[in-house]
């Protein structure tokens, strides 16, 4: 029941509920749509579900360490309350060994780390639909909390960041004051090496929790926080979102494509890291922290 009303009193007033699973949104056209949950976790008892969740553990991409400086531990990983919480916390960590598939197969390193993290990934792949999480994150200097949907196709990187909340470096690479730490959004798309990125200051979105949804279908991107639309991303060149547009593009043989536009499928990931110094925390007896996920949800259309 608790679920239920916080999913209520989540919805902007262009939302309304038609069962716990279903609800009926307008776009960005004003039109309704009717979307169905085929997955989602709101975080209920005490423990990670882990027939639907990976709860990762060592240092599960770059290898060569360039931007952040976590190791991910299952303990820090915990529910409760009706929450999943990402715990940030001091833990030094020399020559840990790890392994990381590269190109064709797991390869070994071994690692240093200032801080230990969360992280969790789903098993199932998902595509085209509607991503969604209600969270609040952390704040300070040298913080990176995201949600975002990730899957090599062809051996390329294939991504889409729902948000991510870093530093941002202003004119001389000088760092901006931490009262905007929280609210820089970025949202962003990869293919291929290619990205697409685009930001936006908001309010404080560690102040509270916040609901941030991603639709995605074969045109375009759409990001939205709080049911406020933030960014539109097209596929095509000259695609204007008309739906007889993107029918007569995905008819072509030879589709001009605009921009880095990722494909399907693709994991749910979730995580929270800290940069390496001097970019990293300054702040004495600042951990442990935690990103709160209330819950995460992906939605298929009803046509």
């Amino acid at each position: 029941m608790r679920k239920i009303l916080f999913l209520i009193l989540g919805l902007s007033l262009s939302q309304s509920v038609v069962s716990q699973d279903t609800l009926v949104r307008k776009n960005s056209a004003g039109e309704n749509e009717k979307w169905v949950m085929s997955f989602g976790d709101d975080f209920e008892g005490t423990k990670v579900d882990e027939s639907k969740w990976r709860i990762i553990e060592g240092i599960p991409r770059d290898p060569m360490q360039g931007s952040n400086y976590v190791w991910y531990l299952r303990e820090n990983v915990e529910v409760s309350q009706g929450l999943l919480k990402l715990v940030l916390k001091n833990d030094t960590m020399i020559d840990r060994p790890y392994d990381i598939w590269i190109k064709d197969g797991m390869k070994p390193f071994k690692g240093n780390a200032t801080h230990s993290s969360g992280e969790i990934n789903s098993r199932e792949s998902f595509g085209f639909g509607m991503y969604e999480i209600r969270c609040r994150i952390p704040k300070s200097k040298g913080l990176n909390s995201a949600f975002w949907m990730y899957g090599e196709k062809d051996g390329v990187n294939n991504e889409i960041d729902v948000f991510e909340y870093w530093d941002v470096k202003g004119p001389f690479k000088m760092m901006y004051s931490e009262k905007r730490l929280s609210k820089w959004h970025n949202m962003t798309a990869h293919y291929k090496g290619g990205m697409s990125i685009e930001g936006y200051l908001g309010e404080d979105i560690s102040e509270g929790f916040h609901t941030f949804t991603c639709i995605w279908d074969e045109c375009k991107i759409e990001w939205w926080v709080d049911g406020d639309l933030k960014r539109t991303m097209y596929r095509y060149k000259g695609m204007k979102g008309r739906a007889k547009q993107c029918a007569d593009f995905l008819k072509k043989k030879k589709k001009p494509e605009e921009t880095p536009f990722p494909r399907d499928p693709m994991q749910i990931i979730t995580n929270v890291s800290v940069k390496k110094t001097p970019d990293g925390p300054d702040k004495p007896n600042l951990f442990p922290q935690s990103m709160d996920i209330d819950y995460i949800r992906y939605y298929k259309k009803i046509d």
